[in-house]
């Protein structure tokens, strides 16, 4: 482990991994389908209070500034 910390170069030449790039990318495709729809809701429920905020601060001050 010792040799990691200097950056010696590590050899992958007898490596195979059983999936290629584009089943990666597939999965996560498939997994941001999955997730996205509670992503998109917590960002919702996250933002639509300051966006409220700011529309009724800017409603509030629409005639004062004439």
């Amino acid at each position: 482990m010792s040799n990691l910390a200097l950056g010696v170069a590590i050899d992958f030449t007898g490596v195979s991994l059983p999936f290629s790039p584009t089943d990666l990318l597939n999965s996560s495709v498939g997994l941001l389908g999955v997730v996205g729809g509670f992503v998109l809701l917590g960002l919702a429920i996250y933002f639509v209070p300051k966006l409220i905020s700011v529309i009724r601060a800017a409603a509030g001050t629409r005639g004062k500034n004439a």
